[in-house]
C-alpha cells in the first residue's frame, strides 16, 4: 500500500533528522530493532498507541507522518545538546529518569567544585 510506504519513509526523515540510529529508536520505543527497519521500509504498520510513542519521541503530530511531501526536504534544525537530553528524557521510565537528574546532578557538583580551583 501506497500509504505505509510514505509512513515509513517518514518516520525513517524525522527519525534521521533526531540523529536516532534504528537500534536506539527501537529501543525508546521498547520493540525489536528488525521491526523498525519492516515499518520503515512500508512491510509493517503500528498500533495506535505506537504511533502516539513514535509521534512523542519525534516531537511531531502524527499526521506529519502521513503526509507526502516528496519535494520537501527538512534540514536538521541544528538541535542544542540541552534539546537532545530533554527528548532522550522524556521518554524515559520515572526511575531512569531520577538516575540520569543523580547523576546530573553530582557532575554539577563536580564542575562548581573544580572550578572555584582555578
Amino acid at each position: 500500500m501506497e500509504f505505509l510506504r510514505i509512513f515509513g519513509r517518514n518516520i525513517k526523515k524525522y527519525r534521521e533528522l533526531h540523529e536516532l540510529s534504528q537500534e536506539e529508536f527501537a529501543y525508546r520505543l521498547s520493540i525489536n530493532f528488525s521491526n523498525i527497519s519492516r515499518i520503515e521500509s512500508g512491510k509493517q504498520f503500528v498500533t495506535a498507541e505506537l504511533l502516539e510513542a513514535i509521534s512523542k519521541i519525534l516531537g511531531i503530530t502524527a499526521n506529519k507522518l502521513f503526509e507526502q511531501d516528496d519535494d520537501v526536504k527538512i534540514e536538521k534544525t541544528g538541535n542544542t545538546y540541552k534539546e537532545k537530553l530533554i527528548n532522550y528524557v522524556s521518554v524515559l521510565s520515572e526511575e531512569d529518569a531520577k538516575y540520569i537528574f543523580e547523576s546530573s546532578k553530582l557532575y554539577m557538583k563536580y564542575k562548581i567544585k573544580n572550578s572555584s580551583k582555578s
